[in-house]
């Protein structure tokens, strides 16, 4: 199901002014738009995480990064409990 066909079974709970108040949603329609969401937010967080990249790639390129071998990177992370 996609997201529009999963949008065309909603249902809609009016006040007696003839307001939209509330949504029904089939569960599988439900589904499909959280699946839907959850690709959203793993393409941005891609996203960002390769705008990080670059900006350091770019940093290193120009000197502007400090380097510090494997083995120190190791015990740091052994030191806070994080390896």
């Amino acid at each position: 199901m996609t997201v529009q066909e999963a949008l065309r079974n909603v249902r809609y709970v009016v006040d007696s002014e003839g307001e939209r108040t509330d949504a029904i949603i089939p569960l599988a329609a439900w589904q499909t738009l959280v699946a839907s969401w959850r690709q959203s937010l793993q393409r941005l967080e891609d996203q960002e995480d390769r705008a990080i990249l670059l900006q350091w790639l770019e940093k290193r390129a120009a000197g502007g990064v400090e380097m510090i071998p494997l083995e120190e990177l190791e015990q740091d992370l052994a030191a806070d409990g994080l390896l």
